[in-house]
């Protein structure tokens, strides 16, 4: 007797997922998309916020036509427009896309043991964002604001090139290493392999330091003794040659408050300094226009689900395609 192959399918595909739920079986079953929660849309010109969601629908037909999601559902949101007191002289519209991977979890609260359920939150995601980068507190294609309480952006390692891309670095933001740790990558895609910000030199730091200090003496929020010791500090640092005052500015998070001294590169618990380099950017563009894109991968670890996935959204974004988009 003759069973045709589509019939062993059927029965095959009844036996499988008849099963008792295990997490084996669903890490390997297919994935879905779903349209999540959208964010705001805040101070956007109306026709550039059609040419913004045009771009961010290039980000997600770039990533869902060659990436099958497996063992969770992907659900995806954007968000468009900007506060405008966060900068001034606004260049460039930030706009993002963020993709959240949530897992097949088996519902061990079901009588029916093949039961499962899509997890409701996740801490592994994916973002990929036009003319702003979240993790330099904030970096928006704009001026700072003149009362900006501290008067320049924190970076925590310099970027470096790879294959044509500045790596910004990879960090554990979360977990614990006995658990699983939450580790972020990001990569910045810019015009001509330059920076959409500058670093602040030893000089610019000094000063802006020694003037919120002073301002907390003038308006009686500070210890005149201690913030004058400081004071002080700073203006004998003023003293030193040129060539070292033109130096970045390397400094500790911890004396953000006060200024002791300057450190090395790769100190534990440094920063740069640094600032917007409005020089960067191609004024008369549009504001919808992207002018750099931040992608950034965060990714619980442990979970085969988790990695697999990031695993094959990494290799569905195009780097070479995104960076066809600036200035375009």
């Amino acid at each position: 007797m003759k069973i045709s192959l589509l019939t062993i399918a059927f029965f095959f595909s009844i036996q499988l997922f008849s099963q008792d739920c295990t997490k084996e079986l669903l890490a390997q079953k297919p994935g879905t998309w779903k349209v999540g929660q959208q964010g705001f849309i805040n101070n956007v010109n109306p026709i550039d916020l059609v040419k913004e969601k045009s771009v961010i629908s290039y980000f997600h037909k770039m990533v869902s036509t060659k990436y099958n999601p497996t063992g969770c559902q992907i659900s995806y949101s954007t968000v468009f427009g900007k506060e405008l007191n966060a900068g001034v002289n606004w260049i460039a519209d930030p706009f993002h896309y963020s993709m959240y991977i949530l897992r097949y979890i088996c519902d061990s609260h079901s009588k029916d043991k093949s039961k499962y359920y899509v997890d409701y939150s996740t801490t592994t995601t994916v973002d990929i964002t036009a003319n702003v980068i979240f993790s330099l507190n904030t970096l928006y294609a704009s001026e700072m604001p003149g009362d900006d309480f501290r008067g320049y952006l924190k970076l925590k390692q310099k970027p470096k090139m790879l294959d044509g891309y500045y790596f910004m670095g990879e960090e554990v933001v979360g977990g614990t290493e006995s658990d699983s740790e939450i580790k972020e990558t990001r990569w910045l895609i810019t015009y001509n392999d330059t920076l959409p910000f500058y670093y602040v030199t030893r000089r610019e730091y000094l000063l802006i330091q020694k003037k919120r200090l002073e301002k907390s003496i003038k308006d009686n929020s500070g210890d005149r003794g201690y913030s004058n010791k400081f004071i002080n500090n700073i203006n004998e640092y003023l003293k030193k040659p040129e060539s070292e005052l033109n130096e970045p500015a390397i400094c500790m998070w911890n004396e953000e408050e006060r200024f002791e001294k300057f450190v090395d590169e790769g100190t534990k618990g440094s920063f740069f300094a640094v600032k917007p380099n409005i020089e960067y950017y191609h004024k008369k563009l549009s504001k919808s226009t992207p002018q750099f894109i931040n992608v950034v991968y965060t990714l619980s670890t442990g979970d085969p689900v988790f990695e697999e996935n990031i695993s094959n959204i990494k290799k569905a974004i195009d780097f070479a395609a995104l960076k066809k988009l600036l200035g375009k």
